[in-house]
């Protein structure tokens, strides 16, 4: 059964499918991103493309509040995954952005992971 997001929010930015899969950026259609399925509960993403658009990602699916945590995301052959579970949770096309900045809950163990570029912290999920 295919889930409903409770809050979804785009801008600047346009998905393949409804919640999930290839993110691109409306500025230049180039890939920035792809945000697995069924693994998230939480998806936040603001970055600033190669061209210079703006774009921003917010998915919530109802979920328990989440602890953050202390842990990064693995990398594991290019996706970031959940230290927890191993769940695979998105990847991003660093050569096609500028910076970003994210934050994913984890449906599985329910834990707040949160990531930016180390090129430029201009890009804040709070201000977009």
């Amino acid at each position: 059964m295919a889930r409903t997001p409770k809050q979804k929010e785009l801008q600047g930015t346009r998905l393949l499918k409804e919640y999930a899969s290839w993110v691109y950026c409306e500025g230049c259609g180039k890939t920035v991103a792809y945000l697995c399925y069924v693994t998230y509960d939480l998806f936040e993403f603001a970055y600033t493309c190669q061209c210079g658009a703006h774009g921003r990602v917010f998915i919530q699916f109802e979920h328990d509040a989440a602890g953050k945590s202390s842990q990064p995301l693995q990398v594991v052959k290019n996706r970031l995954c959940c230290p927890n579970d191993g769940k695979p949770l998105l990847t991003i096309v660093e050569k096609n952005v500028k910076d970003y900045r994210f934050r994913v809950v984890c449906n599985t163990c329910h834990t707040a992971f949160e990531g930016q570029s180390l090129r430029d912290e201009s890009v804040s999920v709070e201000e977009c």
